[in-house]
């Protein structure tokens, strides 16, 4: 899913006046954490470690969750909306799905990657 794409899915689903700019800051905490716990863990991951999206970053860049995990990025919007609107129920619902997803995510990401070798023993 690209940037553009995830905060129009969003933005239709959930209406907000919320900034562009607090909506990015949300995403980008997200792959960040994304990156820090999981991919960056295996090999073959990003070529450079993830630094943040800014107002200047495209809407065509894809996110780092990829289809169909990739509705983490609107169950942890969706999470962090109602944890700002104080509804403490639907921020506990929206919470636990984007925990299930990314745990998913992360259960997928090590079946099919092979973790880093930093442990080898030398001669």
């Amino acid at each position: 899913m690209t940037l553009k794409k995830a905060m129009a899915r969003f933005d239709t689903l959930y209406p907000n006046e919320l900034p562009y700019e607090m909506k990015l800051v949300w995403i980008s905490e997200l792959d960040g954490l994304v990156y820090e716990e999981i991919i960056s863990r295996y090999e073959g991951g990003l070529p450079t470690p993830f630094t943040g999206y800014i107002p200047a970053t495209p809407g065509t860049t894809d996110l780092l969750v990829p289809f169909p995990y990739d509705k983490l990025y609107l169950e942890h919007m969706a999470a962090v909306l109602e944890l700002v609107r104080g509804n403490t129920e639907r921020y506990n619902n929206a919470s636990a799905l984007a925990a299930s997803t990314f745990d998913a995510f992360a259960a997928e990401y090590n079946r099919t990657n092979t973790p880093l070798q930093t442990d080898a023993i030398h001669f």
